[in-house]
């Protein structure tokens, strides 16, 4: 028979004590009662709940103290405590690792809550073990809880991350958040944005380190810093342009007067125009203060956007908002809680000059890196554009050489088109892979469309030589599967001979 779990609600307001008391014993769940902090404090050393509601209007001690002398003893430190308020004060919930409620109470949302955390601590048994290697989803289980628990058992070992083609790691020595990696960024910076995500999955592998330390915070600290430049962002970005936008110092600023030291930072970089994003990884600073530099700098018309159309074009101005919005539904089909939706396009050329051009020429394409290794190898990532704020798409290359066929199937899922840069055998053979095997559009850069690909499945056309309006007619025939776009060349279905 399965344990009962306990529920201690610390609450002076009798009429939503017995709300929600009824609800929750109508889950199966055992309620204890106190009235105000000092016997909430009582309640809980004896009965051991496994779930504190505490009340920010409890007299005698408030909701602070209780959770600090809980922690202190270790017969009480892992009892989660949710504090309950009908304050809007985002403040309040500072410290408070296991969240807020807000009154009056949606009775779903509150047992919907306590699922969530007596499921997160039941994952979180695992990464107690001292040996083990433990994986998991973040959906199951949260980057902060994860930092939390590993803070709380003062564990050492490497917290690696995934987010399609994303790879992040956060490095913890004693319990202590010691570094984070992301990409090209390193440190608090890289800390802050890893703990945005919500969706991927984690892998904690145990086991000490010897890097420099590039972190110094307690956990809990960390966390908290890292919900208050994470709330800072998110004010910051609506009155900033896109992340693809070219930026620029205007040529009448004055460069040698002494500025504080993140401001010198962001004008040093755009003494040559740089997309914001491209501004946002270099910076050695945290985003939330690059972008509050960067906010002042445009406001004072210190900084502006760059008046090259060429250079003001970006992944925003290939299709409408309406196709951003279908083609996110069309990847998200069956992750309908996911946020930000990745697509993948496959870029078929031979040697790395069909590579490097697309790192030249498509507006707003960030590189994974100054000379990403898939350059050279011709496999892997080669950058990011950014079509909106809840859609990316990735252009990745596969080798083309009839050897390495058994790798195109498993690292072609998620592509949602093609583009052939150029008419040698290899890239034809893998364009053709590609269309007839994994059924995705082929946009030709060029005027004519190769006989082996002439027919195939998903649609083929052939815009030009006009790299913006190829990945434009691309992007559409992912919508569409038998496109019909004005001035595009377009080809009936028929039978083909794979080359």
């Amino acid at each position: 028979m399965a344990q009962v779990r306990k529920i201690l609600i610390a609450d002076p307001d009798l009429d939503s004590v017995r709300a929600l008391s009824r609800a929750l014993r109508t889950k199966g769940y055992q309620v204890h009662y106190a009235p105000d902090g000092s016997r909430a404090l009582e309640v809980a050393v004896l009965r051991h709940p496994d779930l504190t509601l505490f009340d920010e209007a409890c007299r005698l001690l408030d909701a602070r103290t209780f959770v600090q002398i809980l922690r202190t003893n270790p017969r009480t430190e892992d009892i989660p405590v949710v504090l309950t308020t009908s304050s809007l004060d985002t403040d309040r919930a500072r410290g408070m690792r296991d969240g807020t409620l807000r009154k009056p109470f949606n009775l779903d949302e509150v047992l919907s809550r306590i699922e969530h955390i007596f499921r997160r601590n039941e994952a979180a048994k695992d990464l107690k073990s001292e040996q083990q290697e433990i994986e998991g989803s973040l959906s199951q289980l949260s980057i902060p809880d994860l930092m939390q628990i590993l803070g709380m058992n003062k564990r050492n070992g490497r917290l690696s991350l995934e987010r399609g083609a994303e790879r992040g790691e956060i490095t913890v020595s004693d319990g202590r958040t010691v570094n984070a990696r992301l990409g090209r960024v390193e440190g608090e910076k890289a800390l802050f944005r890893l703990l945005s995500w919500t969706e991927g999955n984690f892998t904690f592998t145990p086991g000490s380190s010897a890097a420099r330390p590039r972190i110094n915070r307690a956990m809990d600290d960390a966390l908290l810093e890292g919900m208050r430049q994470s709330d800072e962002v998110n004010r910051l970005l609506p009155g900033l342009p896109p992340r693809h936008t070219r930026l620029m110092l205007a040529p009448e600023v004055d460069l040698s007067e002494e500025q504080h030291p993140v401001t010198a930072q962001v004008m040093e970089l755009l003494r040559q125009p740089r997309a914001l994003g491209e501004v946002l990884d270099l910076a050695p600073a945290t985003d939330m203060e690059v972008l509050g530099v960067l906010s002042t700098l445009l406001q004072k018309g210190v900084a502006r956007p760059t008046e090259s159309e060429g250079q003001n074009l970006g992944g925003g101005d290939l299709i409408g908002a309406a196709e951003v919005h279908a083609l996110r539904g069309r990847l998200l089909r069956t992750r309908t809680l996911a946020k930000v939706a990745t697509a993948k396009v496959f870029v078929c050329g031979s040697g790395s000059s069909a590579a490097r051009r697309i790192l030249a020429r498509v507006p707003g394409l960030e590189a994974m890196s100054a000379d990403p290794t898939a350059v050279k190898s011709g496999f892997g990532t080669l950058g990011r554009l950014e079509l909106s704020e809840v859609l990316n798409v990735d252009f990745c290359v596969l080798p083309p050489a009839e050897a390495a066929r058994p790798l195109w199937r498993p690292f072609s899922a998620g592509a949602i088109g093609a583009l052939l840069m150029d008419n040698s055998e290899p890239a034809v053979r893998l364009a053709h892979y590609l269309a007839w095997e994994v059924r995705i559009p082929l946009v030709v850069v060029g005027t004519e469309i190769p006989a082996p690909l002439q027919g195939a499945p998903a649609g083929v056309s052939a815009p030009g030589e006009d790299l913006t309006e190829a990945l434009r007619a691309m992007l559409l025939q992912a919508l569409n599967p038998a496109p019909t776009l004005p001035g595009v060349t377009q080809v009936q279905r028929a039978s083909v001979t794979p080359p």
